[in-house]
């Protein structure tokens, strides 16, 4: 998968996120966690491209 790819799939992700930056940051701060948004908005990131590349491995025929 080449950087191009990468971009693309996480540009798709960003337009299906159900869960804000500052609704991350409520639960994290709720639970301990102390982030501002930009923080959270970059663990969210993260998330849903792991979540997504999980997905597609589970999912991958071989």
């Amino acid at each position: 998968m080449s950087i191009v790819d990468n971009k693309n799939m996480a540009k798709r992700l960003i337009e299906k996120r159900h869960i804000t930056p500052e609704q991350a940051t409520k639960i994290l701060n709720k639970r301990g966690i102390e982030v501002n948004e930009k923080q959270a908005k970059i663990i969210l990131d993260f998330l849903y491209i792991l979540a997504k590349l999980t997905v597609n491995q589970y999912f991958r025929k071989d």
